[in-house]
């Protein structure tokens, strides 16, 4: 299974697309938030590509969830924005739900920076911004592969 991880669009469609032409094979496109709305807006332009999504701190809806949990080729992934785990001071909080859940990855973003750790054999993989990167960097995200028991991935940027 080959995914396209996505956060904090911020409004920048484009980005996003140019990932998904950039890309081969995408069986899924996961969005984490800020401006799911553009998530919404993919899905209509690639309706034959799987899609998943939650809010952020910046998207009015309550009626997408903040965290969810994916069972993805026999792999347990939280998505989540990142927000309410206060993860732009530390992952302590990220940690431990992904661990009271049994994840095999939690995969979120709020920061805008890209970074992939691992803690007690969980990925921890935020895909940095698509659409609103910080100053003198460029958009990035995800590609993220499971196959044969084995979750990898590698950033991008636009």
């Amino acid at each position: 299974m080959r995914i396209l991880l996505f956060s904090d669009s911020h409004g920048n469609i484009n980005n996003m697309v140019k990932a998904i032409r950039k890309s081969k094979d995408i069986d899924m496109i996961i969005h984490l938030g800020d401006f799911v709305s553009d998530a919404l807006k993919l899905k209509e332009l690639y309706s034959y590509i799987s899609f998943e999504y939650v809010h952020g701190n910046n998207d009015w809806s309550r009626e997408i969830p903040g965290d969810k949990i994916l069972e993805l080729e026999e792999k347990k992934v939280l998505i989540t924005h990142g927000h309410n785990y206060n993860v732009k001071n530390d992952y302590q909080k990220i940690i431990r739900k992904g661990k009271a859940a049994g994840t095999d990855a939690v995969f979120f973003g709020h920061t805008h920076i890209n970074e992939e750790i691992f803690y007690e054999g969980m990925l921890v993989l935020n895909p940095g911004s698509i659409g609103a990167p910080g100053y003198f960097q460029k958009p990035t995200y995800a590609v993220v592969e499971i196959s044969k028991g084995k979750i990898c991935s590698r950033f991008q940027s636009i």
